[in-house]
């Protein structure tokens, strides 16, 4: 705090000092203009002098008057041009008299009052006489009188020339003087400035080099602290990805055995309770995601994985999911594409897909009666973008500016009372925000309370070179990685066989096999199981596969270097389809997975359709039920 203090202080006086010496330095400044305004006029002065004008209208004056007396006295014709041109130079020097800038220290003397006034009507009666044909020589006698009546005037006019010309002179002289002396003392005073100031730098300087050693001491401190966090971050990460796959197995086989159950012959109440316990099991896998996504976003190791998309294709899919929610709570919901054809899009369906499933999901949680839209409208489109925007409109129950503010913010909720009846952890939409800017995007919102929200989510997605249609739907379902070609896959030509797919499951966990081998048994499948990655090499040796279900986490050899071997087996065995099917969906499991040589990857807890998919996209002309 008294560091903090003096600190203060030094800065103050830093500023105050500093202030003092601009101020000196902009005086100096102001000084150093006016003199050389002073200059210039004074170098106007001498280039255009005002003595100057009055002494050389002075000397065509007496010219003029002499010219028309010598007139007067010959008794030849007058020469007009010569009396004209000495008339044309002495009316010139009149001008300038009267109409140069020099003249205005003048125009204010009486001298100057009483001679151009004069001289004006003489002009007029000049250019008269001059104009003539011949000169009208009776009417110069009484012009050259009245000049020679202004010739002690106009003389009176130049001493007043040269009397306004030594003033201001004098007057320049002593300005200057003064600023000289104003300038010494500004500099003296600066000079006194510079010497404190560099007085308090050096004392400044010993504090700063007091201080740097302490810094030093405290960066060490805090370099060991960090590398102390990182130690515990790795930790937390690797204690997160071993809690994902400890948690997603059991939930693999906890879901997929009440999905078993439930297609058995059960009573009305029995299939409530399976019901109740699917609903569980959703929400608490929901939570675990929200989690994950969480900390991976915190690390950075989230990344996108687009693939080529067709827009109403993932709308649709997203509303058959949707929809038996909306209908269990007696909502309309309703999708809406643009008219025009929407072309496919470079997008990572799956984080698509979620934030669409988490604005939908809540728009329908927030809404008792009424409907849910999920509108698709496009902004704009390029050769190589498109720009897009996915509206969810709700008539639910609406939030005020106050929750507005606070929406997107961690673990904030609407209903924040102990009394609430919405659930949920507060993450889905902050999530939701960050995956919507990482695709260069955002989600906007507007409500009123009461009556209904609208999320607004836009994006500017890269559009696929492919032309829409047949051909890009088809590219759509297509594995992101290099498909190694199938064993048993027809052949152009010929008729596809009809036998069941040879499928072998290597996977350690007893209820996990025993769920996939029920998955596959109703698929119709021919199903072989190891329960590490060595057996599951060994097996591949001796026997032909339309496709290997392959985990990653097992004893022995682990999945990943199972799939490893297996590409580096000779002949045919080599390329047949390994699919990693696991739990752990941090740690990039999935590029890990590509990068081994494995054709695709789906993460625990494991779908039906998923599955039947995968293996119709795999065991390609064999029997699939």
């Amino acid at each position: 705090m008294r560091a903090r203090t003096n600190n203060q202080r030094y800065l103050l006086w830093l500023a105050l000092g500093t202030a003092a010496m601009a101020l000196a330095v902009a005086s100096l400044l102001v000084f150093e203009l006016a003199q050389k305004r002073a200059i210039k006029q004074a170098n106007a002065m001498r280039s255009d002098s005002l003595t100057a004008l009055a002494f050389q209208f002075e000397r065509e004056f007496i010219r003029l008057r002499q010219s028309l007396s010598d007139t007067l006295a010959s008794k030849a014709v007058p020469d007009a041009d010569a009396l004209s041109l000495r008339y044309d130079i002495f009316l010139s020097r009149l001008t300038l008299l009267r109409e140069s800038p020099s003249v205005s220290l003048l125009t204010e003397r009486e001298e100057y009052r009483k001679v151009i006034p004069r001289l004006e009507p003489l002009v007029v009666e000049l250019d008269q006489v001059l104009a003539g044909e011949p000169i009208a020589r009776d009417r110069l006698p009484k012009i050259l009188f009245e000049l020679n009546d202004l010739g002690i005037e106009v003389q009176a006019l130049t001493h007043a020339a040269n009397s306004e010309v030594a003033r201001m002179l004098e007057r320049q002289t002593h300005t200057m003087s003064q600023q000289n002396e104003l300038i010494i003392w500004l500099t003296v005073a600066q000079l006194v400035l510079l010497i404190v100031a560099s007085g308090a730098l050096v004392v400044r300087q010993k504090r700063m080099e007091a201080e740097r050693l302490a810094l030093e001491t405290m960066t060490e401190d805090l370099r060991e602290a960090h590398l102390r966090a990182e130690t515990a971050s790795r930790s937390k990460s690797q204690f997160l990805a071993n809690m994902s796959h400890e948690l997603r197995t059991p939930f693999n086989g906890l879901m997929g055995m009440l999905g078993l159950l439930q297609g058995t012959s059960t009573n009305p109440q029995q299939l409530d309770y399976i019901q109740t316990a699917q609903a569980s099991a959703s929400h608490l896998l929901t939570l675990l995601n929200d989690i994950l996504d969480l900390s991976a976003l915190e690390t950075g190791k989230l990344t996108l994985k687009p693939t080529v998309v067709q827009v109403p294709r993932l709308i649709s899919e997203v509303s058959a999911l949707m929809l038996p929610l909306a209908k269990e709570k007696g909502l309309e919901f309703e999708t809406h594409l643009p008219t025009a054809p929407l072309p496919s899009v470079w997008v990572d369906e799956t984080r698509l897909k979620q934030i669409l499933f988490n604005l939908v999901n809540n728009a329908i949680k927030f809404t008792d009666t009424g409907s849910v839209r999920l509108t698709v409208s496009e902004v704009s489109r390029s050769a190589q973008s498109l720009a897009i925007v996915f509206n969810v409109q709700d008539t639910g129950i609406g939030m005020d500016a106050k929750v507005l503010s606070r929406l997107f913010q961690r673990f904030y909720q609407v209903e924040d009372s102990s009394t609430r009846r919405f659930g949920g952890t507060g993450l889905g939409l902050e999530i939701s925000q960050s995956l919507a800017r990482m695709m260069q995007g955002g989600i906007t919102v507007t409500s009123v309370l009461n009556v209904g929200s609208t999320f607004t989510v836009t994006l500017n997605l890269p559009i696929h070179e492919a032309v829409a249609g047949p051909v890009a739907q088809a590219a759509v379902v297509a594995p992101q990685a290099p498909m190694a070609p199938a064993v048993g896959s027809p052949v152009h030509g010929q008729e596809s066989r009809s036998e069941a797919a040879q499928v072998l499951v290597v996977e350690d966990h007893p209820i996990n096999q025993k769920l996939v081998g029920v998955l596959l048994g109703r698929m119709a499948c021919q199903v072989s199981f190891c329960e590490n990655g060595q057996l599951a090499v060994e097996e591949v040796r001796k026997s032909k596969f339309d496709l290997i279900l392959m985990d990653v986490n097992m004893p022995v050899m682990d999945g990943l270097a199972a799939t490893r071997e297996i590409r580096s087996l000779p002949g045919p065995a080599s390329q047949t389809p390994i699919v990693v099917v696991t739990a752990d969906v941090m740690n990039e499991a999935r590029e890990k997975s590509l990068a081994a040589g494995a054709n695709d990857f789906i993460s625990k807890p494991l779908q039906i359709e998923q599955l039947r998919e995968v293996v119709r996209r795999y065991a390609a002309g064999k029997t699939i039920v």
